[in-house]
């Protein structure tokens, strides 16, 4: 399988900020090998626009991830004292951790934030380096007087050369923004096929049915400021967002269960959920947008998919996507196996992205296309997943988008990797992946173990791992080569892949058929959590159904400091009073949290 992606790119110009009397001129070079798409406008608000872009550099520039500690300095010292450790041992060490930690070469690495400019506006994407933020910054086209406009798609690079000129930009001063196609050589760039996958994938959860709401920019702050003054040393470490139809959502920062009260309207959902999201710490780059911010509304899909974050800035509109994944490694694993289109017309599928040369709603496609909703949702899927459209959450319209120049081929995004690719295979084979165990660990997350069956090897695996409550997988096993050579250092192996994806998948099923009479009889083990606020903190209840015997755990916050276990003589009774109890938490307030323990 092929991991990267060949695309050329022409940059030669150099960014500007030129002062001309009481105006100032910012000339931007884009790539000229991609488009001839450029832009020459007198900007109303140049402040407002100075501060989103250089929020979107600082999205681009964002890695959370693990850097591994640099030790050359003590083979230094070890190779003075006439130790044991050859130069050629510290060289090697050197050239280990650049090649792995340091900054992708110049020639290999994320794409360039896409820039695209139309009649509407200015629409600019980026992809943050740990792939865990997405943000889609979209300049109004009434926020500026274009001279010479020529629609298209492009890249527009935010290096600290181009940060440096749009930090010269004054709110005071009368500023005109040229985006101009640049001249020079040609370079390849190597784009990795993960990457694209992660892109559409972010863009493909946002088409999910999901609960949003307003927030005050006000409110959002308060979060920030509260991070920033205390530092969390026990998990979890998640923003909790309980909703309750008719109130103002209440925002829960944990693990102290600090309580902040939503300024920004209520909530107008049919029915009460609790949403955790995790990655908090990256909503702090969106600081520079508050003081200038109209409204956030969030938007949130469900446990382990994105969050979204509107901004509106008057004339511009800054959507950021928080990833819900916090495992390196599992990205998108499980997260996103029921969201790939299952199939698509491919006659559809044209006539579909043919439709869309003006943004439309997946309603109007629908009607201007005299096709049912779904089939039609099929194929946006398919369009998003080649990266040829993007779906707008700020409005909720598709646009057409060409990520790559030339569509990338299908097959080799379908899946993150070979591993993956095998894992799904194994899926595929009927009795290949068997789940043996799934146990609960009251409030510590959740313990799987099974079996995998690879009939090319001709070999069958034992393996299993916890997921804690903020989603990381703790304590691995597995018997496979790959985890006997070098434990999790790799990632996540194959049988471990396969295990994890029929846990997600059967849990969906499960979830789905405990809407009915004939799907809780199938019910024989499961854990709901429920939740209610009140005016000193919040009480927790945590029912457990196992098979004759139902656990009833009680306590304030995260704590449980009352237990009650009832025993039955067969399971259909058992089953009878776990959903009698859980009716019954329900008319007393409580609200089902079970999927922000996912």
């Amino acid at each position: 399988m092929t991991d990267f992606a060949e695309i050329t790119l022409r940059y030669g110009s150099i960014p500007t900020a030129e002062q001309e009397g009481e105006q100032l001129r910012v000339s931007l070079p884009t790539d000229g090998e991609r488009s001839a798409a450029s832009l020459s406008a007198s900007i109303k608000r140049p402040g407002v626009v100075r501060d989103a872009l250089v929020t979107m550099g600082e999205i681009l520039a964002q890695d959370l991830r693990r850097k591994a500690s640099d030790r050359s300095d003590y083979l230094a010292y070890v190779l003075k004292q006439g130790k044991k450790a050859t130069k050629e041992l510290w060289e090697a060490q050197k050239r280990f951790l650049e090649d792995k930690y340091t900054d992708q070469e110049d020639d290999q690495g994320p794409l360039d934030p896409v820039l695209t400019v139309s009649d509407d506006g200015i629409g600019l994407e980026v992809f943050s380096a740990d792939e865990s933020a997405y943000a889609r910054l979209q300049l109004k086209r009434e926020a500026y007087d274009a001279k010479d406009l020529k629609a298209g798609t492009t890249h527009l690079p935010l290096g600290t050369d181009v940060l440096s000129a749009l930090a010269r930009i004054r709110s005071y001063r009368e500023t005109t923004l040229q985006l101009t196609p640049s001249s020079g050589d040609v370079k390849a760039r190597k784009v990795p096929y993960r990457w694209a996958r992660a892109f559409a994938q972010v863009q493909a959860a946002s088409t999910l049915p999901a609960a949003s709401f307003e927030l005050a920019p006000v409110d959002l702050y308060n979060v920030l400021l509260t991070l920033r003054m205390q530092k969390a040393k026990t998990s979890p470490r998640a923003l909790r967002y309980e909703l309750v139809p008719g109130e103002a959502p209440r925002l829960v920062l944990e693990p102290w269960d600090l309580v902040l009260e939503g300024h920004g309207g209520t909530y107008e959902g049919d029915a009460p959920m609790v949403v955790r999201t995790w990655g908090r710490r990256r909503l702090q780059v969106l600081s520079r947008l508050l003081p200038i911010a109209k409204s956030v509304r969030v938007v949130l899909v469900g446990a382990g998919l994105p969050a979204y974050y509107v901004i509106d800035l008057g004339d511009a509109t800054l959507t950021y996507a928080l990833s819900g994944w916090t495992d390196a490694g599992w990205a998108g694993i499980a997260t996103f196996d029921m969201l790939t289109a299952q199939s698509a017309d491919d006659l559809l599928t044209q006539r579909v992205l043919g439709a869309l040369s003006q943004p439309q709603t997946l309603a109007a496609l629908s009607e201007s296309l005299a096709r049912p909703a779904e089939d039609v949702r099929q194929s946006l899927l398919v369009l998003m997943q080649r990266g040829q459209v993007l779906h707008d959450v700020a409005d909720g319209a598709f646009r057409a988008r060409p990520l790559f120049a030339t569509p990338l081929d299908d097959e080799k995004l379908r899946y993150r990797d070979a591993r993956e690719e095998h894992a799904h295979r194994l899926l595929a084979t009927e009795g290949a992946v068997r789940l043996e165990k799934v146990h609960d660990l009251a409030g510590e997350g959740v313990r799987i173990e099974g079996e995998v069956e690879d009939p090319q090897a001709h070999r069958t695996y034992k393996t299993g791992f916890t997921i804690d409550r903020e989603g990381r997988t703790r304590e691995p096993s597995c018997t496979s080569p790959q985890f006997r050579r070098s434990g999790m250092k790799e990632g996540p192996t194959v049988p471990m892949i396969a295990l994890r994806l029929k846990y997600v998948r059967e849990k969906a099923a499960l979830e789905k058929a405990r809407l009915t009479p004939e799907g809780r009889k199938l019910i024989r083990a499961e854990t709901r959590t429920l939740v209610r606020r009140e005016n000193d903190g919040s009480t927790t209840m945590r029912i457990s159904l196992d098979d004759r015997k139902v656990i009833v755990r009680k306590g304030r916050g995260v704590s449980f400091d009352r237990v009650t276990r009832v025993f039955f003589s067969t399971t259909e009774e058992a089953r009878d009073e776990y959903f009698r109890r859980l009716a019954q938490g329900a008319a007393k307030g409580f609200i089902d949290a079970s999927a922000a323990e996912a």
